[in-house]
C-alpha cells in the first residue's frame, strides 16, 4: 500500500513538472494551495451534481461523469496532500490522533 508521505512525493513531483511547463502560471504564496483547493473542490461538486442527475449532463454518458468525478476527487486530495506538507502537517499522525482515536475506544 502506499503511504501518505509517498503519494505526497508525487504529488510535488507533478506540481514541480507542472511549474517548469507553465512558469507563467503564479504557483507561489501561502495561499496559492487553499485557492486551489477551493477551485478544484467547487469542479468536484459540480461533477457530483452530473453524476447525482442534479447538474446538467452536457452530452457525457454515466461513465464519462464518473470518470470525472474521480479526477476531480484526485485533484482535492493532491492538493490537499501539498497543502498539509507546506503547512507541516503530518496527516498519517493528525488523522491517528483526530480520527482513529475513536477505534482505540471501542
Amino acid at each position: 500500500m502506499t503511504t501518505i508521505k509517498e503519494l505526497t512525493i508525487k504529488v510535488n513531483e507533478v506540481i514541480d513538472d507542472y511549474r517548469e511547463r507553465y512558469p507563467e502560471v503564479k504557483l507561489e504564496g501561502k495561499d496559492y494551495l487553499p485557492f486551489k483547493i477551493s477551485e478544484e473542490w467547487g469542479e468536484c461538486i459540480k461533477a457530483f451534481l452530473m453524476a447525482t442527475d442534479r447538474g446538467r449532463q452536457k452530452g457525457l454518458t454515466k461513465e464519462e461523469i464518473s470518470k470525472n468525478l474521480s479526477d476531480e476527487m484526485a485533484d482535492v486530495f493532491a492538493y490537499i496532500l501539498a497543502f498539509a506538507q507546506q503547512e507541516n502537517i503530518d496527516l498519517e499522525k493528525a488523522l491517528e490522533a483526530k480520527w482513529f482515536q475513536y477505534l482505540k475506544q471501542k
